[in-house]
């Protein structure tokens, strides 16, 4: 991740929101310093090793830093983790996810996760059963069971929190470690990529080329022997979920492939009833220590836009559709973004980063029962249906890398080739007979019969699905390709660039209008074009097209280009090239959402510390969660106005996160 000065200030704010001023303040420094040890933080910070000490445990109990231990000197040297302290952010949004996609339980183990940064499996069960304990010991004195005689019955209640036991805590995590929302923490977790990289190097360079790396071919195998030796590393933290399939799996998956229950169904985990059946599910390793895998949780974040995106492109049955291609799809996706020093060649198949593919049976199969798949869907006529374009298989992704106005004569041919296929229908052309068949015409201003060629049939639900599924691939947003016969996969780069596209369009038409948003699209398909021609193409007046590129060379969507004809470089022997560079826009996009995201936490600080009195009065525990009730007026008031001031900004804060999660981490 690529660390300015708008983002580390972001960083630091979000750790002082959360964990306080002291491991903030040392999280700062560590951005702008870089890696130091202990003494020379206290340089810096002016602070004791003592008070040190106590930040730098906070921050790597939460994986906010990362550590290396010199062998020569024994002495330690901290790094900030700048990827976990952005992820602070969007805590709420995972476990919205994480609620929504496995149920209350597993949301509230998730959170406790959170919360501790990473845990020993035994003691994350130990917390839970002192819980469990006192959520039944309170029942036990609100509501006591007497019998006839009137002495209490001891008999211990079921607790109402969402986990019931700690078996139930055992198979939620194991189901966690399934899904891959839940990683081993190993011994190389808290060291930073580049120093595994160099000792990975280093050993490889000793075991295997001990005379040095000699030529291209040398080269190339000594890159695939520190590809292989990372990628073991980096299927380290994986180890649970390997053990549960070696073991079989949880209980709950075989529950389901037994009895054909879905998870979330009435006999599942998250059942109608809140029972849970915990047999079965492997007891783990109570040493274990675990934590929250963000790289997954962007994933499923992941899908969650798109799907959403698809929804506002096509319609809300084929988006339902396109979630469930998506999720058999991410199942053998591990993160976002591939490594380039690890994914080469076939390194990346037992990691989830090469491009998976799943089969139109399996996307059936899957579909829930709920979803209606002939909602959505026009009826049109098979003779009105180019099968040949319709089921085309592209076993390659699109290009597109094209340099615009270097390819217009491949969009001419392009559209000779439609032009035909107007024509030609299902491998044939249609006949005047055929024609005169369908319509007769009228005669003498009579009306003329119809009849239809296709009598209606009922189509099958896999037909129905394959209409959604061409409905996503021959979108102009391609959602999906047909990469062989009956095989759908997706092109995450593609989608997520157009994605990106469509929310630099959305901030470029409310800064600029829509004019703006015209001139800016055209430059994008043509490339550079003259200022002469952008009047004629736009269909705009040349002195609003002017006043309209300098607005926006202001903001800095568009940029111009000056080629002179000859060596005197006068203005009139001078041609100007108007021309958009979309990644320098997403950049610039980028740090401003990074500068709105901080200002509404510095206005939110700013207005705790002005009604500082307030919040000192509402945390006295006779006044917490009765401050209606208890407070007067006039504090009151002043309390709810503060409570309305943060949702507004929190909410701007979340908004301004999903557009980096687009631009960025998508």
């Amino acid at each position: 991740m690529k660390v300015t000065k708008d983002l580390a200030e972001l960083c630091a704010l979000l750790i002082d929101e959360i964990y306080g001023e002291l491991p903030s303040r040392i999280f700062a420094v560590l951005l702008n310093r870089g890696r130091s040890s202990i003494f020379q933080l206290s340089q810096y910070t002016s602070m004791t090793p003592r008070q040190l000490r106590h930040g730098l445990a906070v921050l790597i109990q939460q994986n906010l830093l990362f550590y290396y231990v010199d062998n020569d000197t024994k002495t330690a040297a901290y790094e900030a983790n700048p990827e976990p302290a952005y992820n602070l952010i969007r805590t709420g949004k995972i476990l919205e996810m994480v609620e929504s996609a496995h149920g209350a339980p597993v949301k509230d183990v998730m959170q406790s996760l959170i919360l501790l940064g990473h845990t020993r499996v035994s003691d994350l069960k130990a917390a839970y059963e002192q819980k469990i304990k006192r959520s039944v010991e309170a029942a036990q004195l609100a509501n006591p069971d007497t019998d006839l005689v009137g002495e209490a019955n001891t008999a211990p209640k079921k607790p109402t929190l969402p986990v019931k036991s700690v078996a139930h805590l055992n198979s939620i995590i194991c189901r966690l470690a399934e899904a891959e929302l839940v990683e081993v923490v190993h011994g190389l977790t808290f060291v930073s990529p580049e120093d595994i990289q160099r000792d990975v190097e280093e050993r490889v360079t000793r075991v295997k080329f001990p005379g040095g790396v000699k030529g291209g071919k040398g080269k190339l195998e000594f890159e695939e022997a520190v590809a292989v030796e990372l990628c073991k590393i980096r299927r380290e933290s994986k180890s649970l979920k390997r053990k549960l399939e070696e073991a079989g799996g949880s209980g709950a998956k075989r529950r389901k492939l037994l009895n054909g229950a879905g998870v979330n169904g009435v006999n599942g985990v998250n059942g109608v009833n809140g029972e849970h059946d915990a047999d079965g599910d492997p007891v783990l390793d109570p040493q274990q220590v675990i934590r929250v895998n963000y790289e997954k949780c962007l994933v499923e974040l992941r899908n969650r836009r798109l799907v959403q995106f698809a929804g506002e492109m096509i319609g809300d049955t084929t988006s339902y559709i396109y979630a469930t291609v998506l999720r058999q799809l991410t199942k053998k996706v591990s993160r976002c973004h591939t490594d380039p020093r690890m994914d080469i060649g076939d390194m990346g198949d037992e990691d989830g980063t090469r491009q998976p593919v799943v089969t139109t049976m399996e996307i059936l199969d899957n579909l829930p029962t709920t979803i209606d798949p002939s909602i959505g869907l026009a009826k049109v006529s098979q003779s009105r249906i180019n099968k040949h374009s319709a089921e085309a298989v592209h076993p390659n992704p699109p290009n597109h890398n094209k340099i615009p106005f270097l390819n217009a004569g491949d969009d001419d041919e392009e559209d000779e080739e439609d032009d035909g296929s107007d024509v030609e229908m299902n491998g044939g052309h249609a006949s005047e007979g055929e024609s005169d068949k369908e319509v007769k015409p009228a005669v003498n201003g009579t009306a003329g019969t119809v009849r239809f060629v296709e009598p209606a049939r009922k189509e099958s639900r896999l037909d129905m699905l394959r209409q959604h599924l061409f409905l996503l691939a021959e979108n102009q947003v391609p959602f999906i390709r047909q990469c062989a016969d009956g095989q759908w996969t997706v092109d995450f780069s593609v989608v997520i660039q157009h994605l990106r596209e469509a929310e630099l369009d959305a901030v470029i038409e409310g800064t600029v209008g829509r004019q703006g948003l015209r001139l800016v699209r055209i430059l994008r398909k043509k490339g550079k074009l003259d200022e002469k021609a952008l009047p004629n193409i736009s269909l705009m007046k040349k002195s609003d097209v002017q006043n309209k590129m300098l607005e926006m060379e202001i903001a800095g969507y568009v940029d111009i280009q000056e080629v002179p004809r000859d060596n005197s470089r006068t203005a009139n022997r001078t041609i100007f090239l108007w021309y958009t560079d979309t990644d320098r826009c997403i950049q610039t996009l980028l740090n401003n959402t990074y500068k709105t995201a901080t200002r509404c936490l510095q206005r939110l600080a700013m207005h705790r510390r002005k009604e500082k009195d307030v919040l000192l009065l509402t945390k006295r525990t006779d006044v917490k969660g009765r401050e209606k009730d208890v407070m007067q007026k006039e504090y009151y008031d002043r309390f709810a106005k503060l409570l309305e001031i943060e949702r507004k900004l929190l909410g701007h804060t979340m908004r301004m996160d999903e557009m980096v999660a687009v631009l960025r981490d998508y």
